[in-house]
């Protein structure tokens, strides 16, 4: 599972905006500002201080179960499955590198099982 920016990938203009950013802020977690639906597809869209969105795809399964990424997500939040709109204004921790020259951000899934 691997974020985006909504921007054509341009490495250029995220590294722009994260070079904007306060020296207060985290850069180890994003808000989720957004949730959509498209089938068996859920969106997590997130938003980094001074950044362009991201955005994450989990599968929703046929059988939910502990190694189900998207159940892990929810139930870190206290969420059912059917509450994916809950998670919008949640903080989430975030991992992130340079992979081919575009920068990736992914939820964190460990750190948030772990608490």
């Amino acid at each position: 599972m691997t974020l985006q920016t909504d921007m054509s990938d341009d490495i250029d203009t995220t590294a722009d905006a994260l070079s904007n950013v306060q020296s207060n802020t985290d850069l180890d977690t994003a808000e989720i500002v957004d949730v959509t639906e498209d089938g068996h597809e859920v969106y997590v869209h997130l938003q980094l201080p001074g950044s362009p969105n991201f955005e994450q795809r989990f599968e929703r399964p046929p059988i939910w179960g502990a190694n189900c990424d998207l159940n892990r997500l929810l139930d870190a939040y206290g969420l059912d499955p059917d509450e994916t709109e809950a998670l919008v204004g949640q903080q989430a921790p975030v991992t992130r590198e340079v992979v081919d020259g575009t920068l990736h951000f992914d939820i964190d899934i460990e750190e948030l099982s772990s608490n």
